[in-house]
């Protein structure tokens, strides 16, 4: 059993369960949730916490967490389980120059919505903004600070893992997106299987990995996709650790925020995931904190953009 706490917007550590509410005032509400996989190998978040808000309030319980700070109608700390359960954890090459860089910053930042579109192809969204302090180029060319890339589910309610639960319907990675070389790419359906998962290694709960490319962090589901794309040199990807005698020492998961909404915003400067002067919400390049100009696309672009 793992509790996710409300917070200001930052992800914490799974941690044992803690009491919501004042013991004396009567029985607490306490979050069960945890990652899985489906028998048929989907990744699915259970949860006895319901996303909506007005069944929150409902819960037999004294005081259950039911704040909706970003006013979306979703309970603040379901969208946070969601966020910390089910964003990926980022496995690198071996020749990433961010590995080795003391000054690296890597943080995500996300977004938990709920969709109206009757479209059938999931009922939330989560997009996660995979922020780097900076891209390192390709060939000695086009490097900038700050890169902005991104993933993002279509989430379905699982009711059988519980009132909060959702399962992964669809997946999407974002490779030089919006550039003449994007290789985004969506994943449904059987193309689901494709995915990679490893336990955590802090709670042994499955994971989804991502393949960030060497130095320019666009991100590919499995290393055969990131490879195939293109045999013309500067324009190729590298991605994975190859002949690594610890390829754990290139997985990251990064600290994570929940930035809310842009109306009603849980997060807006980024200085409190480590980068200074770049926002969540404003129509601004990303800059990873360095500053400057011609940098990344901005982080509002990557939680408002829906790729399905």
């Amino acid at each position: 059993m793992t509790s996710v706490g409300t917070g200001t917007g930052t992800s914490a550590e799974p941690s044992t369960s803690e009491a919501t509410a004042d013991e004396t005032t009567g029985v607490p509400f306490e979050h069960d949730v945890h990652a899985l996989l489906t028998d048929t190998g989907r990744l699915a978040l259970h949860s006895n916490l319901p996303p909506a808000v007005e069944d929150c309030q409902a819960l037999p319980f004294t005081a259950p967490p039911c704040d909706d700070v970003d006013l979306d109608g979703l309970v603040d700390a379901w969208e946070d389980a969601v966020l910390e359960f089910l964003r990926p954890l980022r496995r690198f090459d071996e020749e990433e120059s961010i590995v080795d860089d003391p000054a690296a910053v890597m943080a995500d930042v996300g977004r938990v919505a709920i969709t109206n579109d009757g479209a059938g192809d999931g009922t939330y969204r989560l997009m996660v903004m995979l922020g780097y302090h900076y891209d390192y180029g390709s060939c000695g060319l086009t490097s900038h600070n700050g890169d902005s890339e991104r993933v993002a589910l279509a989430l379905a309610p699982l009711p059988s893992e519980g009132a909060g639960g959702v399962v992964m319907e669809q997946a999407y990675t974002a490779a030089h997106e919006g550039t003449p070389t994007d290789h985004g790419r969506v994943f449904a359906g059987d193309e689901l299987d494709q995915l990679v998962f490893t336990p955590d290694p802090g709670t042994g709960q499955p994971r989804w990995v991502v393949f960030p490319s060497a130095d320019k962090h666009a991100t590919y589901a499995t290393i055969e996709i990131c490879e195939g794309i293109s045999v013309v040199p500067c324009l190729d990807e590298d991605c994975g650790p190859d002949g690594v005698a610890d390829p754990s020492l290139y997985d990251v998961l990064p600290t994570a925020a929940n930035a809310g909404e842009p109306d009603a915003p849980r997060l807006t400067d980024l200085a409190p995931v480590g980068f200074p002067g770049d926002d969540a919400w404003a129509d601004q390049d990303f800059c990873g904190g360095l500053g400057g100009t011609g940098c990344s696309s901005s982080v509002r672009s990557k939680l408002l953009t829906d790729p399905f």
